[in-house]
């Protein structure tokens, strides 16, 4: 029989196939530049998107609903539903997408409530009930509706109290001094910031015009109340006059007659009799007085004004929250340079720099004949002045440049507090969170290490961990997911699992390498042969997570970040897995003969094993094949089980350390826990807390005194509470 020649398209006998050109992996050793270009341009996109994503506590919880609020001072209850709610409610009621509707009438207000779907666009919403509230016909002296939208990012972000020091006798002047204090300069102040959008100012006292009309007086002239109120309206008006033209000038006229002192407001002419004119400081008295106050605020005891700071919608909190901060108390530098100012009369010789100039500058006017003269003699000494002018200049706006914040210009005896900070807590809970990040990283890097006993192996894979967590942030800025709990719980949550599919692909590159492989086959067949398997267990994970992005409701909202986040950080670590660690495992990878072999111990079986078949190439007996193989599997769950059993006893001394012990044991116990009045002091002895929890018990739950014979007897529980004794002592 004649033999076969090589067909063509085949490779000849003994030839090893180039398996590199035919897989999609292969662009991994054949262009490892442009591999590390992409990872790296990604890294940068992914960081530049982490400075610029905004920070906060939850994810942003837009919950659905609207409050039409109604306001008709003096109406009864019944008469706000029939004249407000009721009309309201017929005009709103064919709003789209309108779940819910209800009325909540009490005396002199009227709240009317819609709830929408979730993912409602509240905007347009908000702009169709605008509309149809304009349309409906309420009463005429019932105050505007106001349209109020529930938003936990709405709450202002910082606090403020404000208050003064002294006596109580000075304290409404005080009040006065800082309400005008708060409205005319720290307002504006931090409305300045970057990043706040309002500054609502509350409390104090605002000056407000009394006019108290004598009933009498108003008899026995035959007045009018409204008249007067009407003359009162008509006087305090500046109202506007048009244009006046001459030639090509225009002007424009407006008249100028609100009242600018209560003497003037006396001398008003409100009505005549005959030839008399009535004046209002006739028939009324007229005081300096206040609103009527709503709120009432204190710091430390003290009456004080609050501020209330309002962030932007899309604002960085913790970067607001800082620009306030400077702006109260200044950065860092102007403290030390105000700490650091030398002494009070330093510092007050600086300030009153400007009047000494302007002394030194009369001066030289008076002088300056006689300088004049001198000019050709001291002219060193003139650019001497103007250096020292210059330089005089520079410390004065250095210093007013230093001292530009708030605490530091306002009046004895004026203080500022701090009421309330979101940001504080915010960077608190986000440091913690990051901090168990990396702690969980440096953890999953040392398991690696302990596992592989390959430094450069440990390395490779160590490297998908920053590189998946930046590439992340690429695709949440695109998405608009904010760094918060949920998020950064969901990176945290995903770290374990961003180092499983680059394990799989470096140990196939490695075990192709040990078979014979070159380096350059290794890395593309080993990544070809588990990249299938890598995909599916990851698209497997992303299955369990997305679906929470289609939940509806809260739990949509708050989970959702979670959801995006592990999605996004596992799709990076699947890239990095296949087309990053094969880049570097290419380079990386040596071939070391059996000293690389025994570096792993799931490899160093492998190799003794085949040792072992080189050196014996009879067939094994079935008993031995058994051997082998319980050989094999036996130190693997040895090491699973000594996991469990430290995971379990960790679990135990958290428990107990944490207290968790009382919580088992009722649950445990379901028969020994009372129905009502259980109340667990651990401020007593242990003996004390049986006596009393058994004493203030006299029904246990479910059972008669006749179902546990020598336990309860009747109704007392005297065994019990020996039993109960014991076990607490135990615990």
């Amino acid at each position: 029989m004649s033999e076969r020649g090589p067909v063509a398209g085949e490779p000849a006998a003994g030839v090893t196939p180039d398996r590199s050109s035919h897989s999609r992996y292969a662009i991994t050793t054949r262009r490892p530049v442009a591999i590390l270009m992409v990872v790296t341009a990604v890294c940068v996109f992914g960081w530049v998107s982490y400075q610029r994503l905004s920070l906060d506590l939850m994810p942003d919880i837009a919950y659905p609903t609207l409050t039409v609020r109604t306001e008709y001072p003096g109406t009864a209850p019944e008469e706000m539903e029939t004249l407000i709610s009721r009309p309201l409610e017929r005009e709103l009621g064919i709003v789209p997408h309108l779940v819910r509707i209800s009325s909540i009438s009490k005396a002199g207000q009227s709240d009317v409530v819609l709830e929408f779907e979730w993912d409602t666009d509240m905007n347009d919403v908000s702009q169709d009930i605008r509309e149809k509230v304009d349309r409906t016909r309420l009463p005429e002296d019932a105050e505007k509706p106001l349209l109020l939208r529930y938003d936990p990012s709405l709450d202002p972000i910082i606090r403020l109290g404000l208050y003064s020091d002294v006596a109580d006798v000075n304290a409404a002047a005080a009040l006065y001094e800082l309400r005008e204090l708060a409205e005319e300069e720290i307002r504006r102040e931090f409305e300045s910031v970057p990043g706040v959008a309002a500054v609502k100012v509350k409390g104090g006292l605002e000056e407000e015009i009394h006019v108290s009309l004598q009933e009498r007086q108003i008899s026995l002239l035959g007045l009018d109340v409204s008249a007067i109120n009407r003359r009162l309206d008509q006087a305090n008006v500046n109202l506007p006059g048009g244009q006046l033209r001459e030639g090509q000038a225009e002007y424009l006229v407006r008249t100028l007659n609100e009242f600018k002192s209560l003497d003037e407001i006396g001398e008003l002419i409100i009505a005549k009799q005959g030839e008399a004119d009535i004046r209002l400081r006739d028939v009324a008295q007229i005081t300096r007085s206040h609103k009527e106050r709503e709120i009432l605020t204190r710091v430390n005891g003290r009456e004080s004004v609050e501020l209330e700071i309002y962030k932007e919608a899309d604002a960085n909190i913790v970067a607001v929250a800082q620009g306030v901060r400077d702006r109260l108390i200044g950065t860092p530098e102007q403290r030390a340079y105000v700490l650091n100012m030398a002494a009070p009369a330093d510092a007050v010789g600086v300030e009153d720099g400007g009047a000494k100039e302007g002394e030194d500058e009369e001066g030289e006017d008076e002088e300056s004949d006689e300088e004049g003269s001198e000019a050709g003699e001291e002219g060193g000494d003139g650019e001497d002045l103007k250096a020292r002018k210059k330089a005089d200049a520079v410390r004065i706006i250095q210093h007013l440049r230093m001292t530009d914040f708030i605490t530091f210009r306002l009046p004895d005896n004026t203080h500022v507090d701090v009421l309330s900070d979101r940001s504080v807590f915010i960077q608190n809970s986000i440091t913690e969170v990051q901090r168990s990040a990396l702690l969980g990283g440096a953890m999953a890097v040392l398991v690696l290490l302990v596992f592989l006993r390959n430094l450069v192996h440990t390395l490779i894979v160590a490297a998908t961990i920053p590189v998946s967590v930046i590439a992340t942030f690429a695709p949440m800025y695109l998405f608009e997911v904010s760094l918060n709990i949920m998020s950064l719980g969901g990176l945290a949550l995903g770290v374990g699992m961003l180092v499983d599919n680059s394990i799989v692909v470096l140990e196939s590159i490695f075990r192709c390498r040990e078979e014979g492989d070159d380096l350059i086959d290794a890395t593309v067949r080993g990544t070809t042969e588990v990249g299938g398997a890598v995909f599916a267990s990851t698209l497997t994970t992303i299955a369990v997570f997305f679906p929470i992005v289609f939940v509806e409701g809260v739990a949509g909202q708050v989970f959702g970040d979670m959801a995006l986040t592990v999605v996004f950080s596992l799709l990076a670590s699947l890239a990095v897995a296949l087309y990053f660690i094969p880049m570097l495992a290419s380079r990386q990878v040596r071939h070391e003969g059996l000293g690389a072999l025994l570096q792993s111990p799931f490899l160093r079986l492998q190799a003794g094993t085949r040792i072992r078949a080189a050196l014996r190439p009879e067939r094994p007996t079935p008993t031995a094949q058994r051997l082998r193989q319980a050989a094999l599997v036996l130190p693997q769950l040895l090491l699973d089980l000594a996991i469990r059993i430290g995971l379990a006893v960790g679990a135990l001394v958290a428990a107990a350390l944490k207290g968790v012990a009382v919580l088992l044991f009722e649950v445990l116990f379901p028969i020994w826990k009372p129905l009502e009045r259980f109340r667990w002091k651990p401020t007593r002895p242990v003996h004390e807390q049986v006596a009393t929890w058994s004493a203030e018990t006299p029904v246990w739950r479910g059972f008669p005194d006749n179902v546990w014979p020598g336990l309860l007897d009747n109704g007392a529980p005297a065994a019990l509470g020996h039993d109960l004794q014991q076990l607490g002592a135990w615990i």
